[in-house]
Parts: structure tokens; sequence; C-alpha cells
């Protein structure tokens, strides 16, 4: 009978355990601060050239620091399909873009994310005061909200000048002012 109740509490303890992990890791690390579509009609064109053209371009602007990366996505749950994205990182933000064909057009996509540190997430989960000691702890400055709209406008000016060019070379119509703006959310809220 003691030995049951001993293995009665181990488990209660690892289920505790388990469920403080859980909450912890449940919470979004990134949260999306701006984005941007659109579909060009009756074009056709390689997701990996357009890549490679965006590479070129980001790499021409001098930004120091900034990662380029093609990554992977899962389109839904773990068992789906994965497609292919061009991440670039800068500090804490981060740059998803997707380019694909889609019917009889070409679909361009890109979120701006901002990340979290681990213990911006573990702030956040103490009862209580969590949000209010985030706030204080790392607190939406006027740097902030600049680096993100720096990173913002240089990704989405390399993308449209990328877009642009192959207007030009292919004889595409160009976007107009309202198809190039981007929607911006407030990621800094919280």
């Amino acid at each position: 009978m003691e030995i049951l109740s001993q293995y009665g509490e181990y488990i209660l303890y690892s289920l505790v355990i388990l469920l403080i992990i859980k909450s912890i890791f449940s919470l979004k690390i990134e949260e999306h601060h701006s984005h941007w579509n659109t579909l060009i009609d009756n074009f056709n064109f390689s997701s990996k050239e357009f890549y490679t053209l965006l590479k070129q371009e980001l790499n021409e602007q001098g930004v120091a620091g900034i990662v380029i990366d093609n990554v992977r996505l899962k389109e839904g749950n773990i068992f789906s399909s994965r497609r292919w994205y061009l991440r670039v990182t800068w500090k804490e933000y981060q740059y998803d873009i997707c380019a694909a064909p889609f019917g009889k057009g070409f679909f361009l996509s890109w979120w701006l994310l901002y990340k979290n540190s681990l213990l911006q997430i573990l702030i956040l989960k103490i009862p209580f005061i969590g949000f209010w000691l985030q706030k204080k702890l790392f607190p939406t400055t006027y740097y902030k909200i600049d680096t993100a709209s720096m990173f913002m406008s240089y990704a989405q000016q390399s993308v449209l000048n990328v877009l642009d060019n192959i207007a030009t070379t292919k004889g595409i119509r160009m976007l107009n002012t309202d198809e190039r703006k981007p929607i911006l959310n407030s990621v800094f809220k919280r």
C-alpha cells in the first residue's frame, strides 16, 4: 500500500512538471508585426529563381548581421506537407517570404515576426504580475519600434525591387501604390 502511494506521488509530480513545461512552450515565441501579399495574374515564374534574385538584392543592401536561409515550413499539422520559404533574420526580427505559382498566376507574401526570448515568455507566465513585470523589464522603446520599421522597409523594398525588375524584363504589369503597402499590426501591444 505504501509503495502504491509513493508511485502515485511520483506520477503526480511528473504530471505537474509536464504541465508546466507544456505551458511554457505553448506560448507563442513569435508574433507578427506586419504582412503583405499579392497575386500577379497570368504570370508564371520559378519560386527558386525568385528566392535567388531576392537573396542577391538583400545582400547588396549592405546591412550587417543579416542571415538568409531557405526553410521548409509546415502547411498545417505535424503530418502536413512542407513549403519552401526564404527566411531573413536580423536581431530579434524574422522575415518569412513565400513565392509560389498559384493557378495561372504567381503569389507573393511575407510576414515580419518579432521573436520573444525564452526569458520574456517565462516572465509572462508568472501569475498576477507577469504582464506588468514583462512591460517593466522589456519596455517598448522608440528604438525597438524604429528597428522593426527599418527592417520591414528594407525587406519590403527588396521584394518590390526584385518584382519590379522581373515585371520590366517579362513585360508584366507593375504593382500599383495600394498593392505595395504592407498591413501593420501592433506587435508591441501586450
